[in-house]
């Protein structure tokens, strides 16, 4: 399993700039959606450099120089997480409630 390699770019007074490596631009998607219903938030954006390469630029500029954009991508990834726990306990929900109601319509239909 190749791990996900980051690296940062560039750091301003109000932002900052990583490179991500070895991992899809959806990751960095779900991130830029969490950290833009933040008010605190300047500008998120991800780029891809060139297409045929999987290196990816993610920016996040906060509004106010005194705002921690390391902790804004920190809340984020937490925010994310969090999402797909509860996505996952609900698709395990449905899963055992359809495999159990697929076992009692089974059970029925045998004995008839």
């Amino acid at each position: 399993m190749v791990m996900m390699e980051v690296s940062l770019i560039e750091r301003d007074e109000k932002g900052v700039t990583i490179k991500v490596k070895q991992e899809d631009i959806s990751v960095l998607n779900i991130l830029q959606h969490e950290i833009a219903k933040h008010e605190s938030v300047d500008i998120v954006g991800v780029a891809q450099r060139h297409y045929l390469i999987p290196e990816y630029e993610f920016r996040v500029s906060m509004k106010h120089k005194d705002d921690d954009p390391f902790k804004m991508i920190a809340e984020a990834v937490e925010s994310a997480l969090n999402v797909v726990r509860a996505m996952k306990e609900e698709v395990r929900s449905k899963v055992s409630s359809s495999s159990s109601s697929s076992s009692n319509s089974n059970s029925s239909n045998s004995n008839t």
